[in-house]
């Protein structure tokens, strides 16, 4: 067997990857490798649902999860999500709660890219929803002058 090919315009070429996977290709006898996707597989996974948290139906239009979105996150093992601190001045554990949330937020808030930040994703209805202030110098308008010691701007968005 020879370690060359004559290619379509007649030049000597030597027999490689390309020449083995488009004879096999040609021939009609290629075998699905590494990096394709049978029709088969594809079909799966379209039937294959995650649960209600993870598409439309289990998000609140207004940010967060709904019930039933908090429903299927428990029942999958997700945790037991809670509903979110909605009111303005809350006592006790819930207060301890909205402080995180929105600390942790703000953070994300920050690693945003600001094309993404368009007052309608998840992050930006989600702060709104548990009624975050700005409160530091991760929200997108924390600082006029950009200093430390200056009072923040009081709510991070208007109703």
């Amino acid at each position: 067997m020879s370690k060359y090919h004559t290619k379509k315009d007649g030049t000597k070429a030597k027999k490689g990857l390309w020449y083995y996977m488009n004879k096999r290709k040609n021939s009609g006898t290629s075998r699905p490798g590494k990096g394709t996707v049978s029709d088969e597989s594809i079909e799966k996974s379209s039937k294959k649902k995650g649960g209600a948290w993870t598409r439309k139906e289990g998000q609140s239009p207004t940010g967060g999860l709904n019930a039933k979105g908090r429903a299927s996150a428990k029942a999958e093992g997700q945790g037991n999500l809670k509903p979110p601190v909605t009111s303005d001045n809350p006592k006790g554990k819930s207060k301890k709660r909205k402080k995180s949330f929105c600390a942790r937020m703000r953070g994300m808030r920050k690693r945003q890219k600001k094309k993404n930040n368009t007052g309608k994703d998840r992050l930006s209805l989600s702060l709104k929803k548990w009624k975050c202030r700005d409160g530091g110098p991760c929200g997108p308008n924390a600082y006029k002058t950009g200093g430390f010691l200056e009072k923040p701007t009081p709510i991070l968005f208007e109703e």
